[in-house]
């Protein structure tokens, strides 16, 4: 009774609908919640299409709005804290200000390493926010247009569309494994 009343709304109201998507994946991401399952959702109520613009979008703003949080509220202790007993880390952060974007870019196009962390470990780096927001943007389509297709087909119940999906998600793994091998 509850899924036919889901899928009511959704039909009735889809633009309510990826709203609501929107700001769950900005809430989502914010308080560390893993954003797939609601890509999958976007995918299997909205399709390949809108689904993967309300994600891409929802998962933008989610993670700039973490980014924000963990470079006002956490970097200032991260700074006097972790710097004091690891300086070799400072090394790093050169490349984060001098090559933030390529570096987020890189890291958001391997869906390696988990998501919401990212955003809030990045926060505490010297990457600009500039460089950060249009990285995430573009270097989270391919994933978030895998992992929608993906949803889609198994609200589909499609076989060949799984498995298509499939063999992209671990396709977007495998060459990041093979970059971060080289690297």
């Amino acid at each position: 009774m509850i899924i036919e009343q889901v899928k009511t709304f959704i039909t009735q109201d889809p633009e309510l609908t990826a709203l609501y998507l929107i700001l769950a994946k900005i809430v989502g991401a914010i308080l560390l919640f893993p954003g797939t399952p609601l890509t999958l959702l976007a995918g299997a109520t909205l399709g390949l299409f809108w689904g993967s613009i309300v994600s891409i979008i929802g998962n933008t703003l989610g993670a700039i709005a973490a980014f924000v949080i963990s470079r006002y509220f956490f970097r200032t202790f991260f700074e006097q804290k972790v710097y004091a007993k690891y300086p070799t880390i400072q090394k790093y952060e050169s490349r984060f200000f001098s090559h933030g974007l390529s570096t987020v870019i890189f890291l958001r196009l391997v869906p390696l390493f988990p998501f919401n962390g990212l955003n809030y470990a990045l926060g505490l780096t010297q990457v600009k926010l500039r460089d950060y927001a249009i990285g995430t943007f573009f270097g989270i389509i391919p994933g978030t247009i895998a992992f929608v297709y993906f949803g889609e087909a198994l609200a589909m119940l499609n076989g060949f569309r799984i498995i298509t999906a499939l063999i992209a998600i671990i396709g977007l793994i495998y060459i990041g494994k093979r970059y971060e091998k080289r690297a």
